[in-house]
């Protein structure tokens, strides 16, 4: 299992109470499962891929089942809205 740092960005950060943590995961949809494990927000917020935009150390992830390595850096931020 591969030791990552994420980041939770805008909407996503606030529901959940998490703006960095270090979690193991192999793959993507691991580590997804693992955020909504320990999400600590008022209503329990869930994670979703689709909803999300992530990027892997700076590069947008297109795949759920994207492999993870050692000292990986996931970002997820939250869809914005506006006008």
């Amino acid at each position: 299992m591969a030791k990552v740092n994420v980041k939770l960005f805008g909407v996503y950060r606030v529901d959940t109470h998490i703006s960095d943590i270090e979690i193991s995961a192999e793959k993507l949809s691991d580590l997804l499962n693992e955020l909504n494990k320990i999400a600590t927000g008022e209503h329990k917020s869930s994670l979703s891929f689709s909803d999300a935009a992530v990027y892997i150390n700076g590069e947008h992830c297109k795949k759920k089942k994207q492999k993870l390595n050692d000292g990986d850096e996931v970002w997820f931020l939250s869809p914005s809205s506006g006008g």
